[in-house]
């Protein structure tokens, strides 16, 4: 009978082992799988964060990349890895200016599907024959849309949960086998054997099990983390910076922390930039409480997420909660409804007019009859009127006191006024630029006419 089952467990353990070994093409996955690291090890330098120097860091030092065989498909990767969409171009002969320190990687050969640099094949770290004058260059596609972003993530979670089934399964395997050693325990040989095969399943369930474990690390640095604004004094636009991580709200040390780091916060949020980054923000909205989640930020500028970042490790900090860090971000509001009825002679040029409804944010200026943009972006301006004046009405469109549109309103003949004219127009202003109204010189807007002047922010740039 012993013999019996022990050919029956043989048979069963080599249909599974075979089973197991047709899984084994769900390599894709493994051979670009990074060692896990809380920073970003690729940069671009000498451009503005979508082209430049390709750079990576190794052992905590940052170094170029030789231009040999540097070619497209190394280009999308490096894109790829700094969360871009696609690669444009990829430039040889230090294009964007020669780098310093070592030459890390050479003879940089990608398929285009990795997920790293450093998972491609090359010649090994610091083994290179090249100079600082050959060195990489690349271009990348601007950053990618909410819904590409999604896409992104959505893929690597597809292949995760993939490859969790397969260790699932041969977890299953392994109990089988494991059950089948205890019914042979008493016969050396099969013992022997089974144990062998028992073991090298285990090691590959390890290692597979580690893989995994580092692509959800990653998975969890490209994914965006909340963020909101807390303390005494907060309010929508400003306050101590708080993330949501492994399931708690921390804080965020102040060590590094600058306009870069705070305009991510701010387009986080919604705002469109950062008006101020707050160090020591404990004076201005009281210290935080529990973990301290980031240490040592630094942001180029245009991530989507703090996360994307560099900084230490999730809570590796060196600092108390009176460095906490904050921020005070440009709100969105910026705008006026003003009205004005009666008589505008030849000695008044410019048109005031007198707030009605909203003067949001305290842009216009009642004195001047100016509005004047708070931040750089797009703006609408509208005049609307009626007028039952017996002669004609030229109204010009000022910008910073120039003239920007010359009889915007423009009514010669008068004997039916300009009836509900509407005039409509979008400005690109920089921040400080003042628009308003001008009669023109030795024109009358007499009694009878009733008019607004209104204007509000588009969009910020």
């Amino acid at each position: 009978m012993l013999a019996v089952a022990i050919v029956v467990s043989v048979t069963l353990f080599a249909a599974q082992s075979a089973a197991v070994r047709k899984d084994q093409d769900v390599n894709a996955l493994e051979r670009d799988i990074p060692a896990h690291s809380a920073g970003r090890t690729v940069r671009l330098v000498g451009g503005n964060g979508t082209y430049g120097r390709v750079e990576v860091r190794h052992d905590g030092v940052w170094g170029s990349v030789c231009d040999d065989q540097f070619d497209m498909e190394d280009g999308r990767v490096v894109c790829r890895q700094l969360g871009l969409p696609g690669v444009v171009d990829v430039y040889h002969q230090a294009a964007f200016g020669s780098g310093s320190g070592p030459i890390w990687l050479d003879n940089v050969d990608c398929k285009g599907d990795e997920l790293r640099i450093e998972s491609c094949s090359h010649n090994g770290w610091n083994v290179t024959d090249c100079k600082h004058e050959e060195d990489a260059g690349v271009a990348c596609l601007d950053s990618p849309t909410e819904l590409q972003l999604m896409e992104i993530l959505n893929e690597q979670a597809f292949h995760i949960i993939q490859q969790s089934k397969l260790i699932k399964q041969r977890q299953q395997n392994i109990d089988q086998l494991q059950q089948t050693l205890e019914s042979l325990k008493n016969t050396a040989e099969s013992v022997q054997l089974y144990d062998g095969i028992q073991q090298t399943e285990i090691g590959q369930l390890s290692q597979e099990f580690d893989i995994n474990m580092q692509l959800l690390g990653d998975l969890r640095e490209l994914s965006i983390v909340q963020v909101r604004l807390a303390g005494a004094n907060a309010t929508s636009f400003q306050g101590r910076v708080e993330v949501f991580y492994d399931g708690q709200w921390g804080s965020i040390c102040d060590d590094s922390w600058g306009l870069e780091e705070a305009n991510v916060v701010c387009r986080e949020l919604g705002f469109p930039q950062a008006k101020e980054a707050i160090q020591s923000a404990a004076a201005t909205f009281g210290e935080g409480t529990g973990i301290i989640w980031l240490d040592d930020m630094e942001c180029v500028g245009n991530e989507t997420s703090l996360s994307q970042c560099t900084h230490k490790d999730w809570g590796d900090n060196n600092c108390k909660h009176e460095e906490d860090a904050g921020v005070v971000c440009y709100e969105w509001k910026a705008g006026f409804s003003a009205s004005r009825s009666g008589t505008v002679g030849p000695s008044q040029t410019d048109v005031i007019f007198n707030v009605i409804d909203a003067n949001v944010g305290g842009h216009y200026d009642e004195t001047t009859g100016k509005f004047r943009a708070p931040l750089d972006g797009y703006y609408m301006f509208f005049f609307n009127g009626y007028s039952r004046s017996s002669s004609g009405m030229y109204i010009d469109l000022m910008l910073n006191d120039s003239v920007y549109k010359d009889q915007w309103v423009y009514d010669y003949d008068s004997s039916d006024g300009y009836d509900t004219a509407s005039n409509s127009i979008v400005l690109h202003l920089s921040m400080g630029d003042e628009v308003n109204l001008r009669v023109h010189s030795g024109y009358y807007m007499y009694s009878g006419f009733q008019s607004s002047f209104s204007g509000f922010l588009l969009s910020a740039v």
